[in-house]
């Protein structure tokens, strides 16, 4: 919903509009321009503004606005510059007492928060104005003083720049689809200049040229990403970006082929050395999280906060976790990052800091790439003193959840840079499920020559061969295989020898228990499921299949909680659209039409180019007698998979229980599948 649909007609008049991206400014809600008279005074603004509905302890704003005055003095620098606000905003905006102050949620409107609630609802259809006007920097050019004023600035900029991207990228792609070329220029460049590592970007603004007739502005594109590349992270782009360079007619570009050639022969001798030896896990340290005072409880909360960090982490296979005697003497907070790395010679550091005002905590967390010098995922979490030992395996699991994908997600990116013939057994692992998440067969070909590598560079290598199941697994739901039955069988070698190479790992378990579904052995499913469940609490790819098991079983009310816990620990899964096809089923089997409804079309706002969030949608329609949308979805779904039909959709759904399948058959039937 709208943001702006809480704002009665009665109260949009009375409401103040903070534009808190490219700068600071208010305007009434009628659109007069709104002046408050210091820097300081403004910043207190938009501190207020952005937690609207919250209430600040007056202690927490003194320390945090005039950390270098007397506690007298402070209180009344504050209660003058709460009184410029409420001169200028209004009593009905400003709420205070004795000991707290808060906006009113009712009458205030931030863009920040207008850019969380675009992102949150996986929106692409923003407009290029909106995208590019939430993409400037949180408070920019608002000079700073004060170390715990400045670190709280840096964090919200990174936070806010995160969601940025991924607004300009939605909006980006969705133009180009749409043919609107020279409007997804300016944001894919926008883009570019906001990570300009991100090679998607530079494809993209590639391809909008080559459309345009630029060709030479493509050519231009792509030796500025190899040139940036190549200073920076001293990879070479990737086969990807290489072979559209190619598909634009590129390969005339000057000296492609033989810089390509030439970092090859230079990198592949200290890349086969490493393959042989190498520690086919993502090295990650913790450190103590940044204290503001001396408190000692404060001390102690944010030494077992990263000590939780620490065995939880480690109880991830793929994880190599610095233990705390070695982190924890180097320094706390993520200033000390990149030198913490360097002496435990880690690529990734989580870290951040812990800020107490009274009886309220606020938590900021940083996972830092410091090989590129980058922030790949920062977020702050806000409770009360007696709430936090209560919730603190709570945010401790939604930390580990998140770090977890994030840094796959980069691990994948940083495989795909990378010439093919530089990659260990490890990078091609990575590199291949990237290619697993394009879920095409051109993509799956690619994948499996990538698993397969991987395996004769490290022959007991479990990964590579639940990477072959996995492909098994996607052939058989996407159709891509001429002999399901063939392609079953050889993706249940590969996960058998997965396990029994390393049964302590779950990836292998869930790879094995999804094709045992498939088969339709459901109890040895159920089995290796669970056993990814107990080597991992919050991977999501386990309780997804469990989902499946129990929608098999014929027990759909059963699967729900687990799908949702899979959606909750990875909200952004390369396979999100198809938990959510998922969750409509459920659904849909239990009687929540329109739950069913809402979860595929969010399935098919996250992955247009899928199919099967297509057919859960006709099945919701054909329930609420609206046979004609979902004879449209039905036709959809068939465009992108031209084979797809009843008979083809059995051999996929023909070992689940007699009733929800023949139900499903028999609504996608009404919507008019062959």
């Amino acid at each position: 919903m709208n943001e702006e649909l809480r704002f009665s007609e009665s109260t949009r008049g009375l409401r103040t509009d903070f534009a808190l991206l490219g700068g600071f400014s208010i305007r009434s809600g009628g659109g007069e321009a709104l002046f408050l008279p210091t820097a300081k005074i403004r910043l207190l603004a938009a501190y207020l503004a952005l937690s609207a509905g919250q209430f600040q302890a007056r202690s927490k704003l003194c320390a945090l606005f005039w950390e270098d005055r007397a506690a007298d003095q402070a209180r009344a620098s504050l209660r003058n510059a709460l009184a410029a606000i409420r001169a200028i905003l209004g009593d009905h905006v400003l709420i205070a007492n004795r000991e707290t102050v808060m906006l009113d949620a009712n009458f205030v409107l931030t863009d920040v928060s207008e850019l969380e609630g675009l992102v949150a609802r996986n929106s692409a259809k923003a407009g290029v104005e909106t995208a590019r006007r939430l993409s400037a920097e949180f408070l920019e050019g608002l000079a700073v003083l004060g170390e715990e004023l400045s670190e709280w600035i840096e964090f919200e900029r990174t936070r806010c720049r995160n969601l940025s991207e991924t607004l300009l990228a939605k909006t980006a792609e969705q133009l180009a689809e749409n043919g609107e070329e020279a409007p997804a220029v300016a944001l894919a460049q926008q883009l570019i200049a906001l990570d300009p590592y991100r090679e998607k970007s530079h494809r993209l603004l590639m391809r909008l040229y080559a459309g345009q007739g630029e060709r030479s502005l493509a050519v231009a594109q792509f030796q500025k990403c190899r040139q940036l590349l190549a200073n920076d992270l001293r990879t070479e782009p990737s086969p990807q970006t290489v072979a559209l360079a190619g598909e634009l007619s590129l390969e005339g570009t000057p000296g492609l082929k033989a810089r390509s050639s030439d970092t090859a022969s230079a990198t592949r001798q200290q890349e086969t050395a490493r393959a042989a030896e190498a520690d086919f896990r993502i090295s990650i340290a913790v450190l103590p999280f940044l204290c503001s005072t001396e408190d000692a409880d404060q001390s102690f909360l944010v030494e077992g906060l990263a000590e939780d960090l620490i065995t939880e982490l480690s109880r991830h296979k793929d994880f190599l976790v610095i233990a705390r005697l070695s982190s924890f003497p180097l320094g706390a907070g993520p200033r000390v990052a990149e030198d913490a790395a360097q002496a435990l010679d880690v690529r990734y550091v989580l870290t951040g800091n812990l800020r107490r005002r009274g009886d309220d905590l606020s938590l900021g967390v940083q996972l830092i790439d410091t090989a590129t010098h980058r922030t790949v995922w920062a977020e702050r979490y806000a409770r009360k003193l007696e709430e936090i030992f209560p919730l603190q395996d709570e945010i401790v699991g939604l930390i580990v959840t998140t770090v977890d994908a994030e840094v796959r997600s980069s691990e994948r990116e940083r495989a795909l840079r990378k010439l093919p013939e530089a990659l260990d057994a490890w990078e091609l692992f990575h590199r291949g499920l990237w290619h697993i998440y394009n879920f095409s067969m051109d993509e799956i070909e690619v994948a499996e020559e990538c698993f397969r590598r991987a395996i004769e560079l490290q022959p007991h290598f479990a990964l590579g061969h639940a990477g072959l199941a996995q492909a098994a697994v996607v052939r058989i739901v996407w159709q891509m295989s001429d002999n399901i039955s063939a392609t079953l069988e050889s993706g249940l070698a590969h996960a058998r020898d997965a396990v029994a190479l390393d049964g302590a790992h779950p990836y292998p378990h869930v790879m094995l228990g999804r094709l045992l579904t498939c088969q339709g052995d459901l109890g040895l499913a159920h089995v290796h499921l669970r056993i990814a469940t107990e080597l991992n609490p919050s991977y999501a790819h386990a309780y997804y299949a469990l989902a499946q098991v129990y929608i098999w079983l014929g027990q759909p009310a059963e699967a729900l909680p687990y799908i949702d816990r899979a959606i909750r620990f990875s909200p952004r899964d390369p396979l999100i659209s198809i938990f959510m096809t998922v969750r409509s089923v459920c659904l849909f089997l239990i009687g929540d039409i329109a739950g069913a409804e809402a979860a595929a079309r969010v399935a098919i706002g996250r992955q247009a180019r899928e199919c099967w969030s297509r057919l859960g949608l006709a099945a919701a329609l054909v329930e609420s007698d609206r046979t004609d949308e979902a004879m449209t979805a039905v036709a959809e779904a068939k465009a992108l998979m031209p084979n797809l039909s009843i008979s083809n959709l059995d051999n996929l759904i023909g070992r689940m229980a007699s009733s929800p399948r023949q139900r499903i058959i028999d609504v996608l039937k009404r919507a008019g599948l062959d």
